[in-house]
Formats: C-alpha cells, sequence, structure tokens
C-alpha cells in the first residue's frame, strides 16, 4: 500500500470548477477551463444520454456489446480520436504507457491508469461514482487518466500515475496541472471505518459502527500535494453524480451503466 497523505481541509488549495454540460447525440462534461488554456487538449467526461439510448459505455457491464461498441466509435469520432485507451479496471494501481499507433479501442487487462504522450491517443476510465484523475504536463504534452475508487486511491493509483509521468516521460510532479473530475461528493459517500483506517483517515473511527462520510476528491488533494503538484494547479468539480439533478450514472443510485472520463492530445 503506498503511503498515506494527511487528508486536507476543504479549502486545501484546489479550486473548484463546474463543468459545461452538452446534450447531444454524445452528451459531454467539459472542463472550460482547461479548454482555454490548453487548446491542443481534449479532456472531459461522458454524461447519461436520454430514454432513447443513455450513452452507456461499460464495456463489462450488462449491455448489449454491439451498441456498446457503437457508442466507443461515435465518442472517437466526436472528440476526433481514432485510437483510444482503456483497461479493465480492478480498483488497483497498475498504470500503463501507451504508445499504440493502429486505430480502434485498445482494452488493457488489470488496469486502472493510462499515461501517453502520443498525439491521438485518447485516453480513458469508466466511472460512476469513483473519480476520474486527469493529469497534463502542458511542456512535454504527456497527459494520463486514472480511476480513483476508494480501493485504488488507498493502493497508491496516484502515486503509480505520478511515477510513470517521471520515469517514463520525464514529468515531474511541480510540472503537472491536475483536475478531479465528476464523482460522488463527500456528503453522499458514507463508508465503514474500514475505509476510513484503508485512507490514512485515522484510526479514532475504529470504534464507529455506522457508516460516516468521506470525499475522496480532497483524499486525492492532499495526497497530490504531498507528492510535490502545486496547489494552484489543482482544480476539483464541483458536480456529484449522485445528488441533485445529477447528469450522471451513479452506482449507489442503482445505475448498472457507465460514463467513460477522457483525455488526450489533439493530432494535428
Amino acid at each position: 500500500m503506498a503511503p498515506s497523505a494527511p487528508a486536507p481541509g476543504p479549502s486545501a488549495g484546489a479550486s473548484a470548477v463546474r463543468e459545461r454540460v452538452t446534450g447531444g447525440p454524445v452528451p459531454l462534461a467539459l472542463h472550460a477551463e482547461w479548454q482555454e488554456r490548453f487548446p491542443w487538449l481534449v479532456q472531459g467526461m461522458t454524461a447519461r444520454g436520454d430514454a432513447a439510448d443513455r450513452f452507456d459505455l461499460s464495456l463489462f457491464g450488462t449491455g448489449a456489446t454491439g451498441p456498446v461498441m457503437g457508442r466507443w466509435e461515435v465518442l472517437g469520432a466526436r472528440l476526433g480520436f481514432r485510437v483510444l485507451a482503456h483497461g479493465r479496471q480492478v480498483h488497483g494501481s497498475t498504470v500503463r504507457l501507451h504508445e499504440v499507433r493502429s486505430p480502434g479501442l485498445h482494452v488493457a487487462p488489470a488496469t486502472d491508469g493510462h499515461v501517453t504522450a502520443r498525439a491521438g491517443v485518447l485516453l480513458t476510465v469508466s466511472a460512476a461514482d469513483c473519480v476520474p484523475i486527469f493529469l497534463v504536463d502542458p511542456e512535454r504534452r504527456a497527459v494520463a487518466a486514472l480511476h480513483g475508487g476508494w480501493r485504488g486511491i488507498a493502493a497508491g493509483i496516484l502515486e503509480a500515475g505520478l511515477a510513470v509521468l517521471g520515469e517514463r516521460l520525464a514529468s515531474s510532479p511541480a510540472d503537472l496541472h491536475m483536475h478531479l473530475g465528476p464523482a460522488i461528493c463527500g456528503g453522499c459517500y458514507e463508508v465503514g471505518p474500514e475505509v476510513h483506517q484503508a485512507l490514512g483517515l485515522g484510526t479514532g473511527l475504529a470504534a464507529v459502527s455506522r457508516p460516516t462520510p468521506v470525499d475522496l476528491r480532497t483524499v486525492l488533494v492532499g495526497r497530490a500535494v504531498a507528492a510535490g503538484v502545486s496547489p494552484d494547479r489543482i482544480t476539483r468539480s464541483e458536480l456529484c453524480t449522485l445528488c441533485g439533478d445529477s447528469p450522471f450514472f451513479s452506482h449507489r443510485g442503482g445505475d448498472a451503466e457507465r460514463q467513460v472520463g477522457f483525455i488526450g492530445v489533439r493530432d494535428p
């Protein structure tokens, strides 16, 4: 297990942003600030569709394979990418570097994180309450997409992503911008003491039998800052996948479907 970092308070330097949610055949939630700052970057998250097509992108769910694969093709075309990287997510800390050139959807076994510096490769992670973690090194145009459920965070998925960026692409944490996308909020995410302990949030909750809240995005901010990411380069979504008028699928809300967080460098 990766060493835990102290959890920061709610205002730990990360700026709150509210993604712009678009409708249409490919419903998207887009980080407007990053769109303006990094015009060469494509980053965002799909959203729930309408009654006619809920736009489920789960490759390992209960949906029919044909329609799901068709949606992946539509997503790639909508974003301008012919090469897409995904993984069979196992809530672990394996992060893979992608240098593929051949068109299509490439699915890696037992993988919860993806890194690339190759233009034209779209990195993707599926989620339905877990945190999609996005990292960008603007100087090297290196990017990462990580899947942050509590088990993966406790296992060190963020630290593993930082390590691959550093060891393979020479990106230091100080070079990076990080965004924590739409996920279940701290108010909605009540878990047992074993989760708090695994995340390094103290042992005092061991005697508490009832579930208590934890904010995974706050935990990730603390870990990122402890690893050397500048707090003023971290943003976190205001959107919750469960509460309010959420435009997303939520596992805790009873949805079997999944949306996809994505990031990639445009191929000129």
